[in-house]
């Protein structure tokens, strides 16, 4: 689906997404769901796209298990998932002024 975006949220923009620290929290707990910083992938229908969540809380090993604290950025796995735009935030950008 290249260049299929409709713009909201661009590819590879940073993105707060509702995503569940505890994997037994039920889905239609959705708006209980903590904001964690994500990074859209691709928009993949009208109002969906695919998003990595970027949160070292949810990241995972090879084997699936879940990363103990102190792993290597490389050796992490995050999980992906498909979300509206009502479980999307836009990350603003501070521009380089604000540095100074």
């Amino acid at each position: 689906m290249e260049n299929d975006n409709d713009g909201r949220f661009p590819d590879e923009s940073e993105v707060l997404v509702r995503y569940p620290l505890d994997k037994s929290r039920p889905a239609d707990d959705r708006g209980q769901w903590p904001w964690l910083p994500g990074t859209i992938e691709q928009q993949c229908g009208p109002d969906e796209w695919l998003v990595t969540i970027e949160d070292r809380r949810v990241a995972q090993l090879d084997d699936g298990n879940p990363a103990p604290e102190g792993t290597p950025d490389e050796d992490l796995l995050f999980p992906q998932c498909y979300r509206d735009s009502s479980e999307l935030r836009p990350v603003l950008q501070a521009g380089p002024e604000a540095a100074q």
